[in-house]
């Protein structure tokens, strides 16, 4: 049984990598994606592909900081989670 718990504690902060991975790439790309409407092209100098760039970068940084964040998160509630499990079983002894 205490192989099953210590598995479910490292599970949950990988899942929330992900997780938070994903949302922060959705996050990055609707914001790209919104800023792209705003282009306007300045010159002949100007490259026109400028808002995909942009979009992939902003896809780039949320998925880094989505990451990051889901992981703390994930890290955060399975210590918590293990620290209320342990305190509500009884020592043996």
């Amino acid at each position: 049984m205490l192989a099953v718990n210590i598995l479910r504690y490292v599970f949950v902060p990988l899942v929330s990598l992900v997780i938070g991975a994903f949302v922060g790439c959705l996050a990055g790309f609707a914001l790209g994606w919104l800023l792209a409407f705003g282009y306007e092209k300045r010159g002949p100098s100007d490259p026109g592909d400028a808002p995909a760039y942009v979009a992939l970068g902003l896809m780039l940084l949320g998925g880094c900081v989505g990451a990051v964040a889901g992981l703390i998160v994930g890290i955060i509630w399975s210590v918590r989670s293990a620290r209320s499990h342990a305190t509500l079983q009884p020592r043996e002894s």
